[in-house]
């Protein structure tokens, strides 16, 4: 109770002094005239925001710009609508596109041809080289006969008869070799 000031006795009061409730009617009107001013002024303000809101209202030209860029976004929609509608329609035909498939066909022949092509050279290049080998020209091929060879071991290691390779040499039925000889292995073409 000592802290509530409306409760607290003024000492300087005396007895003589009759109390008078419009004292305290002042007091406790002071306070209400300054609740209705704080109640007042925040009417006021919220008012005022209000109306400044309100009055900042697009003007004619800014709604008809805003107009303008939302039928311009709908024409676009528009448009692409129609464009996925075509895609779908392209995507459920079944037929497929005839010079597409002339394209493909045309790339079919053309790597055929490039297999066929490398095929021939491929199978040269199969053959065993040996250093013992020296060419004598691009054309015709030269064996060099090493010690201990014969002529079955030579016309094996380049897949051909001994009959071919004693005819392509102008050797007898019994030849001897001899180590460093040049035996023809492949004609010119």
């Amino acid at each position: 109770m000592k802290n509530n000031p409306e409760l607290q006795i003024d000492e300087s009061w005396s007895d003589d002094k009759p109390y008078t409730p419009k004292r305290r009617r002042i007091e406790s009107g002071s306070s209400k005239s300054l609740r209705i001013l704080m109640v007042i002024l925040l009417v006021l303000i919220i008012g005022g925001g209000i109306l400044y809101f309100l009055g900042k209202r697009p003007t004619g030209s800014d709604a008809t710009l805003l107009q303008s860029k939302m039928t311009a976004l709908e024409q676009r929609i528009a448009g692409l609508e129609k464009q996925i509608a075509e895609l779908h329609g392209k995507i459920s035909t079944s037929s497929p596109d005839p010079a597409l498939l002339q394209r493909v066909d045309a790339l079919s022949h053309k790597v055929e041809a490039l297999e066929r092509q490398k095929q021939p050279t491929a199978e040269p290049k199969a053959k065993p080289s040996t250093p013992s080998k020296p060419t004598a020209s691009a054309e015709k091929k030269y064996h060099m006969v090493l010690r201990g060879e014969t002529l079955y071991g030579i016309s094996k290691k380049y897949g051909m008869s001994v009959e071919e390779l004693r005819k392509l040499n102008n050797l007898s039925k019994d030849p001897l070799l001899r180590t460093g000889q040049k035996l023809l292995v492949s004609p010119g073409r």
